[in-house]
C-alpha cells in the first residue's frame, strides 16, 4: 500500500499541481525521467481525517515523483532492493524539493501514513529539522507525526 505524506502549516500553504500523465506512464521507457518531482494538493474528502493530528489549520497532501509518498522513502528504506539509478535519482530530487517547500513554506509538522488509514491513531513522534528529511539515512514512518524545528 502506498504511503501518504500530509504538512502542515500555521499559515496557507500554496499547492503545486501535478500534471495529468497517462494511465500507464510508469510502464514508459522515459519513466521517472519525466516525472514532476514534487507536488501538492488540497485534501480529498476521504482525507479530512487527517487534520486531528495535527496542531495546526493549514494541511496539504504532499506527494513524490511516484505521485504518492513512497518515492520520498525509495533507496533509503529498502537501499537494498531499491537500486534502480533512475527511480533514485528521481527520490533524491523529490527529497530535496520537499525539504525546500518545508523551509521556504514555513512546514512544522508532518504525517505520514499508508493512504486509508489518515484516521487511525498516530503511534510515533519526533522532533527533526529540515536537514534531517535529507539525510540518507531518514525513513519515513507509519503513522508517525514529525514536528520541524526551525530554529536549529
Amino acid at each position: 500500500m502506498c504511503k501518504a505524506l500530509y504538512i502542515a502549516s500555521d499559515r496557507p500553504l500554496p499547492v503545486t499541481k501535478q500534471p495529468e500523465y497517462p494511465k500507464d506512464c510508469t510502464k514508459s521507457p522515459t519513466w521517472p525521467r519525466e516525472a514532476q518531482r514534487f507536488h501538492t494538493a488540497t485534501l480529498k474528502p476521504t482525507q479530512e481525517g487527517v487534520r486531528s493530528h495535527f496542531s495546526y489549520p493549514h494541511v496539504r497532501y504532499a506527494g513524490s515523483y511516484e505521485g504518492c509518498g513512497c518515492g520520498f522513502n525509495y533507496g533509503r528504506e529498502y537501499p537494498e532492493a531499491e537500486d534502480d539509478a533512475e527511480h533514485l535519482t528521481a527520490a533524491r530530487e523529490s527529497v530535496a524539493e520537499l525539504v525546500r517547500y518545508v523551509r521556504d513554506s514555513g512546514v512544522r509538522e508532518i504525517y505520514s501514513c499508508c493512504f486509508d488509514d489518515e484516521s487511525k491513531p498516530t503511534v510515533h513522534q519526533r522532533t527533526i529539522t529540515p536537514d534531517t528529511l535529507a539525510s540518507p539515512e531518514f525513513v519515513f514512518g507509519d503513522d508517525e507525526l514529525l514536528r520541524i524545528d526551525h530554529d536549529t
